[in-house]
């Protein structure tokens, strides 16, 4: 497990279905410590601030304006520009923050959610998809090398970065060229829901190298 050698990344897919999956477990996830994570009254009032806000300078925007096409006084611009000014740097940095705390509770709550390992390929099976499959009939055609899709049925063994290994398969689609370097032996880093791990891994092709040198080296440290 100490090298960074990886299988050959799938066409990318769609992913919806295990989005869907993680939002479900994120709405009744614990925070840090075990304890349901919520937003405090003071965060609901401080977000809350970002609507009303420019609502209400808004509203005294236009009121100083008409009052300066009364008068003529330039105060009342002066004015209207502090408002405006103070108002945008208010929102900014609200919002930045509001987005700051978002990022660090979703990530907590992820940490209890999704979780990733460097998965083995034990057994694999091979076959053209698509016109592919429907002009040859046959799943030798898929080493050929002759471009088009194939589809992978991987039985993996799963290092997971916490927890015990495990066993699971996968199903991914290639392009025909990248299924050639697919083989027993063959590893990479995947991902999958906490409770439900043989049921959900997917491999995974949204990580960085970094990433995965990370996910290797808490796989080998497990």
């Amino acid at each position: 497990m100490d090298s960074l050698g990886t299988w050959p990344r799938p066409v990318p897919a769609d992913d919806r279905d295990f989005d869907v999956q993680v939002m479900r477990r994120l709405r009744t996830a614990p925070g840090d410590g075990g304890a349901p994570d919520r937003p405090s009254l003071g965060e609901r009032l401080g977000t809350s601030l970002l609507l009303v806000v420019p609502v209400l300078t808004a509203l005294a925007v236009v009121l100083l304006w008409q009052q300066w096409s009364r008068s003529g006084s330039v105060l009342f611009l002066a004015l209207v520009a502090v408002l405006l000014v103070a108002t945008a740097l208010w929102w900014t940095t609200r919002l930045r923050r509001a987005f700051t705390t978002a990022q660090g509770r979703l990530g907590a709550r992820l940490a209890n959610v999704v979780d990733h390992g460097v998965g083995v390929v034990r057994e694999l099976a091979l076959e053209p998809v698509g016109e592919d499959a429907a002009a040859t009939g046959d799943p030798d055609e898929a080493t050929a090398g002759g471009g088009g899709r194939v589809r992978a049925r991987l039985e993996l063994s799963v290092t997971p970065v916490q927890g015990d290994r495990f066993s699971t398969v996968v199903e991914a689609l290639y392009d025909a060229d990248a299924a050639l370097l697919l083989e027993v032996g063959s590893h990479g880093p995947v991902r999958f829901l906490r409770d439900d791990p043989e049921g959900t891994t997917v491999i995974d092709t949204r990580l960085s190298e970094e990433q995965v040198a990370q996910v290797y080296r808490g796989a080998a440290l497990n």
